[in-house]
Parts: structure tokens; C-alpha cells; sequence
């Protein structure tokens, strides 16, 4: 058993890497391009339940996928077999409300700092997981779709929510209603993603980028992306008054009175995430 700084635990479909202070969780059905299905689901939960535990001390989460895909969107190959075998139910479709979007009110939930890093397609709740990371590192070989009008589906995962806000309405009815692929690039430009970096050397890079969160002011961070998750939800005067709350918050902790410290100097603050 390596220590808890360095240590790898397998799920099914699912790996956990810790870091230090980052968390590292890589979809791994390769050969299913990462589709997920409720192995893999169940796997994600219990990751999210490990992450935080507080003896782990995570300040970051990554999630990336193994092989040439993020993740292939849910796996309905039980569905087609249900079809097939002439039952009228269709597990991944009924799992929808029961099983696939708490998982993902769960990771919208997520205290730390999430970061996604798609190193291949991201398609229907793939997107929907980048969509709930507050960075996304994409390869410049990554590319996004939310195909359902071909299954004759409505959308789910809330992509009409989380798109419409980041891209417009027009665009999100675009990719939605014509289910197109959308680039790296198009991404980068539009504010699907954060950052696009060469497919050559993506994995280092994703950690590297990663890890510089999980070594910043996390609890700030934390109280940003709260911040601003609500914002469109709430009025101005609110908007202040939350805002205010936590600056309160933040001005006792250990990595604000080493910033204020050295505030003027050449020298950077070591932050703890404390």
C-alpha cells in the first residue's frame, strides 16, 4: 500500500489517483470509449465519497479519460438488448431521473475545484461533466456533441441549462437541434472550454494544470466558484451580500494571512489550503 500522498485505487471502469493535494479520477471502459454505464456511475459516487473524506485532504479534483475518448455519453446497449428481447422498459432511460442526474447534482456539488480534461470525444453526460468543472484543459484532438434529436430523445444531463448560459441560446439550439460536433477550437471560442492544448503531451499537461489549482488558495477558490455558480441566479444585492459573507470567510484563514504577509513583494505566498 503505497501513502496516501501517492496512491491509486481501481473501481470498476474507474481509477483514482491521488496526488498530494490532487485528486485524479480517469474513466477507464477504453474499449467502450468510456461510455458510462451503472458500474461505472456507482464507481463515480464512491469516488466523489472518497475525495471527501477529510483524512485525504483534497483540494482538487481532475477527471480525464483513459485511451482516445473522455466519455462516450451513457452506455445503452442495455436498452438496445432490452428492445431486442421485446421488454418495453429502458433501464438507461429510466435511470435518467433516478441514478445518472443525481450523480450529477453531486458533482455540481463538489466544494473543491473541479477540473475536466477531455483528452478525446466528450458526448451527451461526458459534456455534461465538463460542463460541471469549474476549468476544462481539452486536447486540440477533443471534440463535444449532445446527439439526442438522433435518438428521438429531449436532451439531459441539463446541457439546455449549463450551454444556454455559457454559449447563448442560438448556439445551444444549434448543437442541440442539429446534434453538431464541435471542435476543440470552436469550444475554446465560444466558452464550451478554458484552455485547448496539443494532443501530444496533454496528459502532463492537464496534471500540471491541475495541480496548480490544488496547490492555490483552494478555499478561496472554493468560495469563488460558489460565487459565481449563483450568480445568475440571484439579484445584485444579494450578489453583495454573499460576496461579503465570504470574504469574511476567507480573511481567517492561514493562506490569507500568508498572502497579506508578503502583499508588495516580489516573493509568492506558499498557500495550504487552510
Amino acid at each position: 500500500m503505497e501513502n496516501a500522498a501517492t496512491e491509486t485505487i481501481d473501481y470498476p471502469f474507474v481509477r483514482l489517483e491521488f496526488d498530494g493535494p490532487l485528486a485524479i479520477m480517469t474513466l477507464n471502459d477504453p474499449e467502450r470509449l468510456n461510455a458510462m454505464g451503472m458500474e461505472m456511475g456507482e464507481a463515480i459516487a464512491t469516488v466523489l465519497n472518497e475525495i471527501a473524506k477529510p483524512r485525504r485532504k483534497c483540494r482538487a479534483l481532475m477527471i480525464t479519460g483513459e485511451g482516445r475518448a473522455f466519455c462516450a455519453g451513457v452506455n445503452l446497449m442495455g436498452s438496445r438488448k432490452a428492445l431486442a428481447d421485446g421488454t418495453n422498459k429502458l433501464p438507461v432511460m429510466g435511470g435518467v431521473e433516478t441514478f445518472f442526474h443525481p450523480l450529477l447534482r453531486r458533482l455540481h456539488a463538489v466544494s473543491i475545484p473541479v477540473i475536466a480534461a477531455p483528452n478525446g470525444l466528450a458526448v451527451g453526460i461526458g459534456l455534461g461533466m465538463c460542463l460541471a468543472a469549474d476549468y476544462v484543459i481539452a486536447s486540440d484532438k477533443a471534440w463535444f456533441q449532445a446527439p439526442f434529436k438522433n435518438l428521438a430523445s429531449a436532451t439531459d444531463s441539463g446541457l439546455g441549462w449549463l450551454l444556454s448560459r455559457n454559449i447563448g441560446m442560438l448556439r445551444t439550439k444549434r448543437i442541440l437541434m442539429r446534434a453538431e460536433r464541435i471542435d476543440a477550437a470552436t469550444a475554446l471560442d465560444w466558452g464550451m472550454v478554458s484552455e485547448v492544448a496539443p494532443a501530444d503531451g496533454f496528459a502532463a499537461r492537464a496534471r500540471e494544470v491541475a495541480m496548480e489549482i490544488a496547490n492555490d488558495a483552494t478555499i478561496a477558490l472554493s468560495e469563488i466558484k460558489q460565487i459565481v455558480n449563483v450568480a445568475q441566479r440571484i439579484d445584485l444585492h444579494s450578489a453583495l451580500e454573499s460576496e461579503a459573507q465570504a470574504v469574511a470567510r476567507t480573511s481567517r484563514t492561514k493562506d490569507n494571512v500568508a498572502a497579506i504577509r508578503v502583499f508588495g513583494s516580489k516573493e509568492k505566498p506558499q498557500f495550504s489550503g487552510e
